[in-house]
């Protein structure tokens, strides 16, 4: 009885030096607020070769950049809970990895450990019959039993049980459909075969770890409508994509996005830049912008003749408008669109609603405050 109450006594002081420093940071310095930047890794290995590895030193670098620099990490339910609605520290940053290998456990954990950062592992658990017979060697269930009873901060989530496989023509299991003797299998047979193994994950980790297993990382980030909506039915109620953009909790809780951070080329200003390039303005500062401008840093293109007439081109989308006018012609089939507000000049500068623009183009735009610029965002939104 001595021994739980020391243990439990031991874990709360860990919990405590987790949340204290993500409330009061030594370093104040706000670069960004009510979001957060979920990194991404894989494999942690001073031998192995790959664009998915990091060496044992670049990893605790990158880690001691963003701790030094006043990033402060947050455990996995910390950001379920600002998903749903609760604040997050200044700065904040989940780091997560995918596929469990060992070397999470044999590598990566001692690093967090001592640093103290949490840190979530979406586990393919079909590898824990035979940890060693994978191309790289997975954790065990005594090393996953191990971190989660010696720490509160180490999460394991599911990254299915065996499909994380491609299909004969390439596509990814999750999504395709599996022909067995030239016979393709029927929707149903898919549907099913997708609840059984996310609920074949959420047993076989519940068995190891006490925590509500609820959270999905797609393998190789691809997943569409059909998938989302039965790993949801299975019980997921949040999943991580790898489109590298910051986590709002105005998006989609089944596609939340991660900023890769294994590679062995990202050096650790390498990833604090990248993540700075993905902040986004969470109550959007302009109710017009400068059209010009604004589709050149968009990846489309805004141009006005001596009519003053205005053409806009985004992908397959191009329209004209007039210069006080409220509505938009479209040059690819005629349809009109009303403005909120009319095109107007000022210096020398055209300026358009934001709301108008991307009802135009068809994209949600957000700006950067760090970098003074804006982009379409690639996440959606969950719609009100």
């Amino acid at each position: 009885m001595n021994k739980l109450i020391l243990k439990a006594a031991a874990l709360s002081i860990i919990g405590l030096s987790i949340i204290l420093p993500s409330l009061y940071a030594a370093n104040s310095n706000t670069i960004f607020k009510d979001q957060v930047a979920v990194i991404m890794y894989h494999h942690v290995d001073d031998e192995a070769k790959s664009s998915g590895t990091v060496t044992t030193q670049l990893f605790k670098d990158q880690l001691s950049l963003l701790k030094n620099k006043g990033y402060q990490f947050i455990t996995l339910q910390q950001f379920k809970e600002f998903m749903q609605g609760a604040s997050v520290p200044h700065n904040a940053v989940l780091v997560t990895f995918d596929d469990g290998y060992e070397s999470f456990y044999t590598n990566a954990y001692p690093i967090l450990k001592s640093m103290r950062i949490p840190a979530v592992n979406f586990v393919i658990t079909g590898d824990l019959e035979d940890p060693l017979a994978s191309y790289i060697p997975s954790m065990s269930r005594d090393e996953i039993v191990e971190m989660t009873s010696d720490t509160n901060f180490i999460d394991l989530q599911c990254h299915t049980n065996s499909m994380h496989q491609k299909l004969p023509d390439d596509s990814a299991m999750l999504i395709g459909r599996i022909i067995t003797n030239g016979t393709k299998e029927t929707e149903d047979e898919y549907k099913q075969r997708v609840l059984t193994d996310t609920g074949q994950c959420i047993s076989k980790l519940s068995e190891l770890y006490p925590e509500p297993i609820d959270s999905y990382a797609y393998p190789f980030g691809i997943y569409d409508k059909l998938s989302s909506q039965y790993i949801q039915q299975a019980g997921m109620k949040f999943a991580f994509t790898i489109v590298p953009e910051m986590a709002t909790r105005d998006l989609e809780p089944l596609q939340i996005p991660r900023i890769n951070a294994g590679n062995s080329a990202i050096s650790p200003e390498g990833l604090e830049a990248s993540i700075k390039r993905r902040v986004v303005a969470t109550n959007h500062p302009f109710n017009e912008v400068p059209l010009m401008e604004t589709m050149g840093q968009l990846g489309g293109k805004a141009t006005m003749n001596s009519k003053s007439q205005v053409q806009i081109q985004f992908q397959n989308t191009s329209w004209i408008g007039t210069i006080n006018s409220q509505k938009l012609t479209s040059l690819t089939g005629g349809k009109t669109l009303n403005l909120q507000k009319p095109l107007y000049m000022k210096n020398n500068v055209v300026y358009i609603g934001i709301k108008d623009l991307e009802n135009a183009i068809g994209v949600q735009i957000v700006y950067n405050p760090t970098v003074q610029s804006f982009s379409v965002r690639q996440t959606p939104a969950v719609k009100p």
